[in-house]
Parts: structure tokens; C-alpha cells; sequence
């Protein structure tokens, strides 16, 4: 009787198993989870990335690029040493207005006023915020002014602004807040942007509703054709991981914290639509991520004039490597 017992008061073993069951279950899913919210952060807290991201060889520079890219921003800022910018603000209302989630931001341009009823704005890309100042001095020896405009995510660290870039989403309405904000609507304005804002700059220009604009062309450098491709890439290439579990819980934190699936951000089916505005797309042959057959996939369902352009020469500092193809193609291209 006392053996039978001590049997009853014995852990059960099925119960043993269901718990540890359960618990993996529960530690996988956490693991995921944690993932998920790092790859976010990578992808789209941009000012949380910078140190997280210096022990990526794709975004950083050769000793060859660097010194290329010290070179040339120190002619820049000699440049507008010379030419300084009227300094202002504009306001991110129109995705605000369109989109419970983005929020509504006062954000800062510089504009080297050409007075010659042209007009550049100069957007980077995911990285390199400070590049696009050297191609200023270039694009006002063609008789354009320059705009150089702050992007959402890229503002200076605070309470009440540290918001994430979208990849092109809300950017497209940023940018065509900031045209309307400098009276640029009737003049000729060119878009030269890489990356996530030359993907805004493509939605903009297929957004019939934001045909007021009035964009007249896009140099669009490095592009990525849809955001679920990227996001998958991005799973992959960083975390060597399968997209099912980490992919699905990351694309569900895009769309609870900005308002947007993923896989309904398609820059290939934007320019399918974009029927008016010529782009001139530009990609390195050396580019790995997302990769020059990204930017062709895009040039390919354009439906406005185009042309594409794919250089041999460094990704991360095309126009230097490569710029004097790069320029010409520009001038060709644009000329009038």
C-alpha cells in the first residue's frame, strides 16, 4: 500500500513531456520573436542601426572609397562654403493626413538657389546620409539649384522624433511636401536619389493623386523592386534564416507599428504605372544587396521613357568610382 503511494505522488511522465514540449515551443517562438524585433530595428529604426551595422562588410567602405569620398567632401563643402544654402523647414503633413501612423514631422532643407527655374533634389540612400552634398557642384555647373532635404528617420535624435524610414512609403508624401513647400511646382524639378528614396521618388511619380508635384525626372540609383523581396533577403543574408517563422513575425510588426504590409510596397508595379516621368535607373554590376537585378527588374516594368545604366564600378561610392560614365549618362539622357 505504501509503495502504491509513492506511485501515485510520482510526476507524471506525459506531463513532463507536455511541459517541455510547450516550454521549447515557448523558447522557439521567443527566439523568433527577438529576432524579428532585431531585424525591425536594422531595417527600419535607422538611428539604432549605425553600430549594429559597422560589422557589415556591405555597408563599409574600402580604404580606396574612403579616401574617394574624404576627397570629394571636402570640395563640396569648400564648394558651399562659397554658395551657402537658405535654411529651412518643411512638414510631413499628407502622409500624416493619409496615415494614422506616420507621424507628422517638421524636418529641415538646405537650398542653393540656382535662379534658374531648375532644380535637383539630391535624396540618399539607406546609408551614407551625408552624400548627397557631393554632387551639388556638379549639378550647379548644369545651371540646376540644389535641394538638400533632412528624410524622415535620419533627423537628429529626440523625444518627440526619432521615427523610423519606411523604405519609400511615407517619403514619397515627404517629398512632395517639400516641392509644394518651396513653391517648386511649376518649375523644373529632377529627383536624383539611391536607395529607399529613389523608391519614394518612384511611388511619387506613379501617385496620380500627388500628380501636382509636377517631377519632371528621376535618377534613381540602386532601387529595390518590392518590400517583401528585400524583407526576405534582409532574413536570410543577416540571420541566415528561413523566412516562414522570423519573416512572419516581422512583417506583422510592419504593419502593427507603421500602417503598411510589406508585400504591398511594390516599386516594379509603381513604375508599371508611372506612364509620364522618365527615369534614367543607375546600378552597380559590384552591388550584392539588394543587387543590380533588382534596379533591372524595376527598369523592366517601367512604362515611362527610360534607360538603364549598369557601371562597373563600387556600389557604396558609384559617382566617384564610376562618375564620369555615371555624369555623362546624366547630361545624355536629360540633355536638352
Amino acid at each position: 500500500m505504501s509503495g502504491s503511494l509513492r506511485q501515485d505522488r510520482g510526476f507524471p511522465f506525459w506531463l513532463f513531456v507536455i511541459m517541455a514540449v510547450v516550454g521549447g515551443i515557448l523558447f522557439f517562438y521567443w527566439g523568433q520573436s527577438n529576432t524579428a524585433a532585431t531585424l525591425y530595428e536594422l531595417g527600419f529604426d535607422r538611428y539604432r542601426a549605425i553600430e549594429q551595422l559597422a560589422g557589415v562588410p556591405e555597408w563599409l567602405f574600402t580604404a580606396e572609397e574612403a579616401a574617394l569620398y574624404d576627397s570629394a567632401q571636402a570640395e563640396a563643402a569648400a564648394w558651399a562654403d562659397e554658395n551657402p544654402p537658405v535654411k529651412g523647414e518643411y512638414t510631413t503633413d499628407t502622409a500624416g493626413d493619409w496615415f494614422g501612423e506616420a507621424a507628422h514631422l517638421t524636418l529641415e532643407y538646405e537650398y542653393y538657389d540656382r535662379g534658374t527655374g531648375k532644380t535637383v533634389i539630391l535624396l540618399h540612400g539607406f546609408e551614407e546620409a551625408d552624400a548627397p552634398i557631393l554632387w551639388a557642384p556638379w549639378w550647379w555647373e548644369q545651371g540646376y539649384g540644389v535641394l538638400i532635404p533632412t528624410l524622415r528617420g535620419y533627423q537628429e535624435p529626440g523625444e518627440t522624433n526619432m521615427t523610423p524610414t519606411t523604405y519609400g512609403v511615407y517619403e514619397e508624401f515627404d517629398i512632395y511636401d517639400l516641392i509644394r513647400a518651396l513653391g517648386l511646382t511649376e518649375e523644373t524639378v529632377l529627383i536624383h536619389a539611391k536607395g529607399n528614396a529613389a523608391a519614394g521618388a518612384l511611388l511619387l511619380a506613379a501617385n496620380e493623386s500627388l500628380a501636382a508635384a509636377g517631377v519632371d525626372g528621376i535618377i534613381a540609383e540602386s532601387v529595390y523592386s518590392d518590400l517583401a523581396t528585400l524583407e526576405r533577403t534582409l532574413v536570410k543574408k543577416l540571420f541566415k534564416l528561413g523566412d516562414y517563422f522570423v519573416g512572419r513575425l516581422l512583417r506583422s510588426r510592419i504593419s502593427n507599428r507603421l500602417g503598411f504590409r510589406a508585400d504591398s510596397v511594390d516599386i516594379a508595379a509603381a513604375a508599371a504605372a508611372n506612364g509620364g516621368v522618365p527615369v534614367l535607373f543607375i546600378a552597380s554590376e559590384q552591388e550584392v544587396f539588394p543587387g543590380a537585378a533588382e534596379t533591372a527588374t524595376v527598369y523592366d516594368a517601367c512604362a515611362a521613357r527610360k534607360e538603364m545604366l549598369i557601371l562597373t564600378g563600387s556600389y557604396r561610392a558609384l559617382g566617384l568610382t564610376s562618375g564620369e560614365e555615371y555624369r555623362a549618362a546624366i547630361l545624355d539622357f536629360f540633355g536638352d
